[in-house]
C-alpha cells in the first residue's frame, strides 16, 4: 500500500483537520490523519487503550456510527520540535440527551510526528476533566469519542 500524502505542513493543521473530521463524523478523513505506524495509540474518554490503525479505525467507526461529535477546542498548550509536536488542550463536547443538552470537558494530549509525507497523529489520549460540577460529568461508561 503506497504511503498517504499529507497536505498538512504543520501539527496545528493536522489538529484542526482532526477536530473537523470529528465534527463531520468523517471516518475516511479521520483515518487519513494518522501515522503509518503499527504503534499509533488512541485512548478515548472513559475508553480503553487502543494500539494500531485497525483498532483506532474500528473505534471511530463505532463512534461515528452514532453521528458526528460536537466538539470545541480551547486552552491549547503546545511544544514542537523538528520531528515531533505535543499539544495539550481542553475539549468541550456537547452531548444531546433526553433531558436536553450538556457540555462535558475532557483534557486531551495529542502527539504528532513529521515524516517524509508530512505531519500525522501518533497519539490521541483524552480523559474527562473533573470540573467539580457532577452535572457536567460524562455518564459512567460513556465513551465520548
Amino acid at each position: 500500500m503506497p504511503p498517504r500524502l499529507s497536505p498538512y505542513p504543520t501539527a496545528e493543521a493536522v489538529e484542526e483537520a482532526f477536530y473537523d473530521a470529528m465534527q463531520k463524523g468523517d471516518l475516511a478523513a479521520m483515518m487519513a490523519l494518522w501515522a503509518d505506524d503499527d504503534e499509533v495509540v488512541c485512548v478515548h474518554p472513559n475508553g480503553q487503550r487502543l494500539v494500531g490503525l485497525e483498532a483506532v479505525r474500528a473505534s471511530f467507526e463505532g463512534i461515528f456510527g452514532a453521528g458526528s461529535i460536537a466538539v470545541h477546542v480551547r486552552s491549547v498548550r503546545s511544544h514542537a520540535g523538528a520531528l515531533i509536536a505535543v499539544h495539550n488542550l481542553v475539549e468541550q463536547i456537547r452531548i444531546e440527551g433526553r433531558g436536553g443538552s450538556s457540555t462535558v470537558e475532557c483534557v486531551a494530549t495529542n502527539v504528532y510526528v513529521k515524516g517524509p509525507y508530512g505531519w500525522r497523529i501518533l497519539v490521541h489520549h483524552a480523559s474527562p476533566l473533573e470540573s467539580g460540577d457532577p452535572s457536567a460529568s460524562a455518564p459512567v461508561g460513556a465513551i465520548l469519542h
